[in-house]
């Protein structure tokens, strides 16, 4: 598998995203900066669709047939939804944007998109709002991956 292809999936993993990806593809593959972030981005960018499309229905077939799975799925969304409800509800798709873009562990495109289909916001407002998060990310972590580059 090439090293694009690589970057891309990396960047769609719901772990590392381009948080690690864009850091690998210019530090490991040599990859020129926008080159990264566009593959990075491009990756991470493939989740939301798929979270959108598949993940209530995933929802309602654990609620019907797998109980037990449904139980636990329910619990942890039910407390990231009570822990970021307050916010959405203040901010809007804004706070989806800042969910983003904040480039920690735990706050990339799956867990927003997640948070969108809780929210029942709806595939409009809430897309372009992840989608300029992932970007801004992107922007920040090749910032810090291009400073860190230099110090080197």
């Amino acid at each position: 598998m090439s090293g694009e292809w690589q970057i891309v999936l990396m960047s769609a993993l719901p772990v590392s995203e381009l948080r690690v990806a864009l850091p690998v593809a210019i530090l490991q593959y040599n990859f020129a900066p926008l080159y990264a972030l566009f593959l990075s981005v491009i990756g991470n960018l493939l989740p939301i669709a798929i979270i959108f499309f598949f993940f209530p229905p995933l929802l309602r077939f654990a609620e019907k047939h797998i109980p037990a799975l449904h139980r636990v799925m329910d619990n942890y969304l039910r407390s990231l939804e009570r822990k970021h409800q307050s916010k959405y509800h203040k901010y809007g798709a804004f706070f989806l944007f800042l969910f983003v873009a904040v480039p920690f562990p735990g706050t990339g495109a799956w867990t927003g998109s997640v948070l969108a289909v809780l929210f029942g916001v709806k595939p409009k407002a809430s897309i372009p709002a992840i989608a300029g998060g992932v970007i801004a990310a992107g922007l920040i972590v090749l910032i810090l991956t291009l400073g860190y580059a230099n110090l080197y």
